[in-house]
């Protein structure tokens, strides 16, 4: 199940029900728009109906929650199987206060990506990940080949503060240390903080490493492309 963003609804029907959803076919992994008939309420939470792919015929379930005078809830449409596409990564927000022709440049090769240009998407997210050292580092190192302006970054952004945030927030006259001292007294929204804030520390240490040794890992039994005009031959 996955939920389906309102701007991929392309056209209603008068109550507001999704008459046509554009987005990448699960089947044919191809960018299509599907059409719907008639919506069917199951009880009174939830709507569904297939919608067809207008190019390779495949139909999706999609499911449209409900609010309690039946209308059409807002950022409640569902379908499964999920789309084919891929979605923007969590916290991709915060990438267009640090550079908006970056965040717009990552939007570009995620819609590469859906509407399966290989090549063009590769090369874009080569561009982004330029991009990113070039504002991170300092005008002295942005000539350097790209290989050594990422090891530049271990040198020049300081990836130790949000642990040294972290340790001030925790220390005892810090924002949760000091509540420590009284049990009883932390609250709700003191203790969901406290959660995320771990969350995020595992985040940072475990689950970041892990996932990069994971992608190095299929990235050297991945097949190598050959290129074009090659013989293929060793």
């Amino acid at each position: 199940m996955q939920l389906v963003h309102d701007d991929y609804v392309q056209s209603r029907f008068s109550n507001t029900f999704p008459r046509t959803v554009e987005m990448v076919c699960p089947y044919c992994l191809k960018e299509a728009v599907f059409e719907t008939g008639t919506w069917q309420e199951h009880g009174r939470q939830v709507a569904a109906s297939e919608l067809t792919c207008a190019r390779c015929e495949g139909d999706v379930l999609f499911m449209q929650l409900l609010q309690a005078d039946g209308t059409r809830k807002e950022g409640g449409l569902y379908c499964y199987p999920k789309s084919g596409g891929r979605e923007a990564m969590p916290g991709i927000e915060y990438l267009s206060p640090l550079s908006a022709p970056l965040a717009r440049s990552y939007d570009s090769a995620l819609k590469l990506y859906n509407r399966a240009e290989w090549g063009a998407a590769a090369l874009t997210v080569r561009h982004v990940i330029a991009g990113l050292a070039n504002r991170m580092l300092g005008d002295d190192k942005r000539d350097m080949p790209l290989p050594r302006r990422l090891e530049a970054l271990g040198q020049d952004v300081d990836l130790a503060k949000p642990l040294q945030d972290l340790a001030q927030l925790l220390s005892p006259g810090g924002t949760f240390g000091r509540q420590f001292e009284d049990e009883a007294a932390i609250d709700k929204v003191t203790a969901e903080l406290m959660l995320e804030l771990a969350e995020q520390l595992i985040t940072y240490l475990v689950v970041l490493p892990g996932t990069m040794a994971d992608l190095k890992a299929r990235i050297a039994t991945a097949p190598v492309p050959l290129r074009r005009g090659g013989s293929g031959v060793a």
